[in-house]
């Protein structure tokens, strides 16, 4: 069964029979998991940023993505159960190199894979179908974490990145590019909130905007970035042509003949 499946099932049968206390437990420890995905993929999309392999980058990108799978299942619930999404905020952690930055994401994924097994034995007694749904989310956590011990063990620890100016120039057209694609996405955004009449203030809607830019969009943009000047790079190989044969000799070409 779908991971989402999974838990919305659990919700419909949570919403129907759990009492007030246990759904106001089940609210905040769903609410620390949200904090931890959303902080996940903030920083998992800044480190990529700083990686010095593009491979890496590319793979901590995918990793951003599939914890948005997370982020958004959590708010879903959080919002079913009647709770509130909380409001993200931390500082990030940022290393020197691509090693130590690495190091900091292996950290955080073990940190929260074992802080979900502590909420999955609070409240298997009380949901079960829910605490299915959080394994599935710890087993990616864990494939997560074997992906980046495996990047910060292929890493050089005191290899710092180094900027030539074509990597300089690329940085430049991809940060021009995506502000171009926040301006863009951010337009949209507003018009949907005027058209609805500014539901909510100013300030609250543009942090909540800011949030959701960073952890759902963001990510997307930076994989696509890549891809796109993968594709450009690809488009720009030729294929080296093979040298004409050497004209042969008459005796040559009848002996070949022969």
């Amino acid at each position: 069964m779908a991971l989402k499946n999974i838990l919305s099932a659990g919700w419909r049968w949570c919403l129907e029979s759990v009492f007030p206390d246990d759904r106001l437990r089940l609210v905040e420890m769903l609410c620390q998991a949200y904090l931890d995905e959303a902080k996940d993929v903030v920083q998992l999309t800044e480190h990529a940023r700083r990686m010095a392999y593009p491979q890496f980058r590319e793979r901590l990108l995918r990793i951003a993505v599939e914890e948005q799978a997370h982020v958004q299942l959590l708010r879903e619930k959080i919002l079913a159960l009647g709770g509130t999404v909380p409001r993200v905020t931390f500082t990030l952690r940022n290393g020197r190199n691509s090693w130590e930055c690495l190091r900091i994401d292996v950290e955080e994924e073990k940190r929260d894979y074992a802080a979900l097994l502590e909420q999955i034995l609070q409240i298997e007694n009380v949901d079960p179908e829910l605490a299915e749904g959080l394994r599935h989310i710890r087993a990616e956590e864990r494939r997560h974490h074997t992906e980046l011990l495996d990047m910060m063990l292929k890493s050089e620890p005191y290899a710092l990145p180094v900027l030539t100016p074509e990597s300089a120039q690329a940085e430049r057209e991809k940060q021009e590019w995506l502000e171009q694609q926040k301006l863009e996405w951010w337009e949209k955004q507003q018009a949907a909130w005027d058209a609805a009449g500014k539901p909510t203030p100013w300030a609250e809607w543009k942090a909540e905007q800011e949030l959701t830019w960073m952890v759902h969009e963001l990510p997307n943009r930076e994989l696509e970035w890549i891809k796109r000047r993968i594709g450009q790079q690809l488009e720009g190989i030729t294929a080296f042509p093979l040298p004409a044969p050497e004209p042969s000799s008459p005796a040559t070409a009848a002996r070949l003949a022969a």
